[in-house]
């Protein structure tokens, strides 16, 4: 199935072929600065995702003392996706900014003890992290790459 999304002045369109390979929440203070609440988003390896139009960077260093790179419209500022150095050649695209329908279904959640209090933890979380779980994640995301026949790719850009 197809998805795609675009930014609120249509200037910047995004599209990707496969499903996500893990849907995911992450309520670290960085995120929740970045976004004005948790991050709901949908992990992927970045060559998956085809953009057009003007994208501006904007980077800064993560929680994990390695760059994070976010990715949003020139023109109305509209974030489009962010990629984590530490994960290289993966990205996360928010949850709601797609244009098609996809059902949300965390099942990783990240830095739980900073939820917000008003916040339900998802029914739908199978792990849930009190940090970035960085080797847990890589874990997770290696075995849903095997699912879909990529692990070779991302294991040489995770651990070479």
């Amino acid at each position: 199935m197809a998805y795609n999304g675009k930014c609120l002045c249509g200037n910047v369109k995004f599209s990707f072929e496969f499903d996500p390979m893990m849907h995911f929440q992450c309520h670290c203070n960085i995120c929740q600065g970045v976004w004005g609440t948790s991050l709901s988003a949908l992990a992927m390896p970045k060559h998956e995702l085809t953009t057009e139009g003007d994208i501006s960077t904007y980077s800064i260093t993560g929680g994990s003392g390695m760059s994070m790179h976010y990715y949003f419209c020139s023109n109305c500022g509209v974030k489009v996706y962010n990629e984590p150095e530490l994960l290289g050649g993966m990205i996360y695209i928010p949850a709601g900014s797609l244009s098609s329908n996809i059902e949300f279904n965390p099942t990783v959640e990240l830095w739980s003890g900073n939820r917000p209090k008003w916040m339900q933890k998802a029914s739908t979380i199978i792990e849930s992290f009190e940090d970035n779980g960085t080797v847990e994640r890589i874990t997770e995301l290696l075995e849903n790459l095997d699912q879909r026949g990529s692990v070779r790719l991302m294991s040489a850009r995770v651990f070479n």
